[in-house]
């Protein structure tokens, strides 16, 4: 069996109502579950960021791109000076 670690989260009570009608959405036995499958999500949507795609949503035939403005976003040019300097040792 893969280690664990605990962790403690404190959740204001919107938040826990919020993560409690996910879990019975997503039909999963715990909380917990809903915050590995959000993590996951999360991972993708900052994979696809960063990767320079966009999200879309299509919805009765038109596109909308997804904006996730509590993601803060590099200017392109920063960013490439961030990985040169993280491959270059420094």
């Amino acid at each position: 069996m893969a280690e664990k670690s605990r962790v403690q989260f404190d959740f204001t009570p919107e938040a826990l109502q919020t993560l409690d009608k996910l879990k019975s959405r997503l039909n999963v036995s715990t909380r917990a579950d809903v915050i590995r499958y959000s993590l996951r999500v999360l991972d993708w949507v900052l994979s696809t960021i960063e990767s320079n795609a966009k999200i879309l949503v299509e919805k009765d035939g038109r596109q909308q791109e997804i904006v996730f403005p509590f993601i803060k976003q590099e200017a392109p040019a920063a960013k490439e000076a961030v990985g040169a300097s993280r491959y270059a040792g420094d």
